[in-house]
């Protein structure tokens, strides 16, 4: 059986001081992300955005054949 990656993409939800909630999503995510580098991101996100990340949701694609 053989694998092969298709995509990675990133979902995040920010919540502002108000408690207003926005869903984001970040496509073309590289293949060989490391936990470490999702985490980090949000960090960046937050500091970019004035909001926190709560929620960080990476959805992996791959193609599996026999």
């Amino acid at each position: 059986m053989s694998t092969t990656w298709i995509k990675n993409s990133l979902n995040t939800i920010s919540v502002s001081t108000d408690g207003e909630k926005r869903k984001r999503s970040f496509n073309n995510i590289k293949s060989a992300v490391t936990d470490q580098e999702i985490v980090e991101f949000g960090k960046i996100l937050s500091l970019l955005t004035g909001t926190s990340t709560d929620e960080l949701k990476l959805t992996t694609i791959n193609n599996i054949g026999a």
